[in-house]
């Protein structure tokens, strides 16, 4: 079911922005979650994301996603998480992070 319904100015506070992964792999002892370095426009953040059981980690270099750049970082075992990054679908396998069309750069804001 959809969510509640929220006001523009609440959506508005979220940051969405373009980012380029520039490394990936999976993180050990993790069944779930790839460590991503994400190239900001300028800045690189580090975003432990669960998508391992949709994507090999060598495929994700270079590609161009979605993340929620203003998300307060999130100590986790593994590390610190410092936004997240958009995928949508069931889980496992159907699993899909969001690509923008080409043109798109890093640090770009998602309006």
């Amino acid at each position: 079911p959809i969510s509640e319904t929220i006001s523009f100015e609440d959506f508005a506070k979220v940051d969405l922005r373009i980012v380029t992964i520039i490394h990936a792999e999976a993180v050990e002892k993790a069944d779930k979650l790839l460590r991503l370095e994400l190239d900001l426009g300028g800045e690189t953040r580090q975003v432990f994301a669960g998508i391992k059981s949709a994507y090999d980690p060598s495929g994700l270099i270079g590609k161009q996603t979605v993340m929620v750049a203003n998300l307060a970082p999130r100590k986790m075992r593994f590390g610190m998480s410092e936004g997240m990054v958009l995928a949508a679908g069931p889980g496992g396998e159907d699993l899909y992070i969001l690509s923008p069309d080409e043109g798109a750069k890093a640090g770009m804001r998602v309006k």
